[in-house]
């Protein structure tokens, strides 16, 4: 018992110096962070103060020359047909003969025919249709008669008063009439089936496919096959809207086509700009004109030239020239300035901007943008940018 209260007391003593020992070592932390909190301040208080004045910023500058430009871009295109042109007959038949071309890739030419089909079924057609006409002219020319017949007996017995239509046959020969009416047009139709039966190329046309055999049963709801005309090609390029604005863009402006294969770039004009943008890109289309050569199909990429109107009294500064998007700075007075810009034309290593106060020069080395005012030294004065 005796040694279980001396262990008690023991416990108790460690617990109170360590107490002790724990509020020692916080003073002592607190009284260091004071003493080191006012050491600093009196060498701060006792050291150089900073310049309120600010550094002086040492540039090189250009001074460019006033000039005329021509904006110019190269758009990629590719040569299309207006559209692709189902091969499909008109009328039902079966394929008694086809031409040698009708085969991808063939060439077909105005007025030639592309397959012809058994006209047996629409010449006997023919043939009733120009009967009944013979029929009903017929009929016609009896009930006239007969009307003539009635009209003088009816005369003969009333002088003074017009026959009425029903004695006249009026009725009769109006539904006589009207039946000789359909028969002529039963006729035409007749014509035209029968023409139907041959399938003929209205242009110049190549074939994309073609599935006719000979033999094969055809009708208008089936499709087999489909070409183009050959004059109907054209040239799908695209360009931001911002460039087509900025270059003037519009139908009838002039272009260049470059092809692989021709040494030279070849003369086109745009026919006509989108209205609304690709989905995809976010691009307007530009339609061209096809070049007058030999060779060209769809699907066939170009290269397409085109400029803007001349711009006079501008500068061409270097990239490096551009502070932001749409400013530059200049050295006036010794001190930097933001100029803001007016641009007319971007390329990869200059930029052409509308004329304006240069004052001692352009910067062209980096400055950061926050360096409004600053003094500045000019250390060298470079040349312009000549493309």
């Amino acid at each position: 018992m005796n040694r279980a209260l001396k262990a008690i007391h023991v416990s108790r003593k460690s617990e109170t110096v360590s107490g002790y020992l724990q509020i020692l070592f916080v003073v002592l932390v607190v009284g260091g962070t004071i003493g080191l909190t006012a050491l600093l301040k009196i060498t701060a208080d006792s050291g150089p103060a900073l310049s309120p004045t600010p550094e002086q910023v040492v540039v090189d500058v250009t001074i460019p020359t006033p000039g005329t430009h021509t904006a110019v871009r190269s758009l990629t295109g590719q040569v299309e047909a207006r559209a692709n042109v189902a091969i499909s007959p008109e009328v039902t038949g079966r394929v008694v003969a086809m031409h040698e071309n009708l085969v991808p890739g063939g060439v077909i030419r105005a007025g030639e025919t592309l397959f012809s089909l058994d006209p047996t079924d629409y010449d006997i057609a023919l043939e009733r249709s120009r009967a009944d006409v013979a029929a009903a002219d017929a009929d016609l020319e009896q009930a006239r008669a007969d009307a003539d017949n009635f009209i003088k007996d009816w005369q003969r017995v009333y002088p003074d008063r017009p026959a009425p239509a029903l004695v006249a046959k009026e009725p009769q020969i109006r539904a006589i009439e009207a039946r000789l009416a359909a028969a002529r047009a039963n006729v035409r139709q007749a014509e035209v089936n029968l023409a139907r039966t041959k399938v003929i190329a209205k242009s110049n046309i190549r074939i994309i496919e073609s599935t006719i055999e000979q033999a094969l049963l055809v009708g208008p709801q089936g499709q087999y096959g489909s070409y183009y005309v050959v004059d109907a090609l054209r040239i799908r390029a695209s360009a931001e809207t911002s460039i087509i604005e900025r270059l003037g863009l519009a139908t009838g402006t002039h272009a260049s086509v470059r092809i692989d294969g021709y040494d030279t770039a070849l003369p086109a004009q745009i026919t006509s700009i989108g209205g609304a943008l690709d989905e995809r890109t976010r691009l307007r289309p530009i339609i061209l004109s096809v070049p007058d050569v030999d060779g060209l199909t769809p699907g066939v990429f170009v290269t397409v030239d085109v400029s803007g109107a001349p711009e006079t009294g501008v500068y061409r500064l270097p990239a490096a020239a551009m502070a932001t998007r749409t400013s530059v700075w200049r050295v006036a007075g010794d001190r930097l300035e933001n100029q803001p810009v007016d641009i007319v034309d971007t390329r990869d290593d200059f930029v052409v901007v509308k004329s304006f106060d240069v004052k001692d020069g352009i910067v062209v080395s980096q400055v950061p943008t926050s360096f409004v005012d600053r003094p500045a030294k000019i250390r060298n004065t470079l040349e312009g940018v000549t493309e």
